[in-house]
């Protein structure tokens, strides 16, 4: 209500929104006047906005689930910020379907790295230019690409207008892959069945999740669908990864997860999928859900108290591979 009471002070007619009905506590960018967003305090207003491609996710989901699991997300990160951080106002802004290194396979529709860094850049230009600060990103799209596109892009929007851009999911997916101890303790979840290289797209974990967030789009013979088993990692990224482990073993981790990738989506009889859906529950996806929103509001609230949050997403010691024509 104490935005509602704002725009009433200053003599706004608010006919076209509904805010907080059903939940929701943010403001339509896109339905906003010029006047409105004139009257916005810059410092105090924090904007959202979700982003992930059309891919193709098995027989059994839909080639939005990684756009539509990342507005659950926004609408969980904008109520747990509304109740923590009451003075602030928050706005969506429209979901962008685009993202990098989408499954080469047909109905998946790949952006470039290069594009989805300019694009985000430019976005933050023209909300920095109002005196804007805050962009927090809901993201559900592993792409090795996409992740460093998103970060480098964070890092420049810091560098050339100190504008705080975060995607959480850049470090939320290293803690997937990586099997960290606490995030899974958190999760109550078990290697592979975690998001990790072995349910890595349409597995247990993102059938789970669409179970929480929209069980109406997942088709009802989920369980019938046989499990994907990985593919035999690429030799020479594999090779590469037993090389760099001698001076890093971030980077060894890290190219042993791309060795893995490569090795699947390069595999002639790759399926669109990853993983063992037949496994799945609204229950794991919701307490994967709580657990995302968790590592998200520690980094919005170093962004909120002025601390400059920078994210290490999977193979950010090689990030030139973003360069890579798709």
């Amino acid at each position: 209500m104490l935005v509602s009471l704002f725009f009433v002070e200053y003599g706004i007619i608010m006919e076209n929104w509904e805010v907080w009905k059903d939940g929701d506590t943010m403001l339509d960018y896109a339905e906003m006047s010029l006047e409105e967003v004139r009257l916005l305090d810059p410092g105090k207003t924090i904007f959202f906005l979700a982003v992930s491609p059309i891919e193709a996710h098995g027989p059994h989901l839909p080639l939005g689930t990684d756009v539509f699991i990342a507005q659950e997300l926004q609408q969980r990160y904008a109520r747990t910020l509304g109740k923590e951080y009451p003075g602030y106002t928050l706005v969506r802004l429209p979901p962008l379907f685009l993202g990098a290194d989408a499954l080469p396979v047909k109905g998946s529709l790949s952006t470039p790295a290069s594009l989805m860094k300019k694009l985000l850049l430019f976005l933050v230009k023209g909300l920095a230019a109002q005196g804007f600060r805050y962009l927090f990103l809901s993201d559900n799209h592993g792409g090795p690409r996409h992740q460093l596109a998103i970060e480098q892009a964070a890092r420049k929007a810091w560098k050339r207008h100190r504008f705080y851009l975060i995607n959480p999911f850049g470090l939320v997916f290293r803690l997937m892959v990586q099997h960290d101890p606490d995030f899974l303790e958190e999760t109550g979840l078990q290697p592979g069945s975690c998001g990790d290289d072995a349910d890595s797209h349409a597995g247990t974990n993102e059938t789970s999740l669409m179970l929480a967030c929209h069980p109406g789009r997942v088709k009802k013979d989920y369980q019938q669908v046989p499990d994907a088993l990985s593919s035999p990692p690429a030799r020479f990224v594999q090779g590469a990864a037993r090389l760099a482990g001698i001076f890093s073993g971030e980077l060894q981790g890290d190219l042993e997860h791309l060795s893995r990738v490569v090795g699947w989506v390069s595999d002639p009889d790759m399926l669109p999928y990853m993983g063992k859906p037949a496994l799945a529950s609204r229950e794991a996806g919701e307490a994967m859900l709580q657990a995302r929103v968790k590592v998200a509001m520690h980094l919005f609230q170093q962004a909120l108290e002025g601390k400059r949050v920078e994210i290490r997403p999977m193979l950010w010691k090689v990030r030139f591979l973003q360069y890579l024509p798709e």
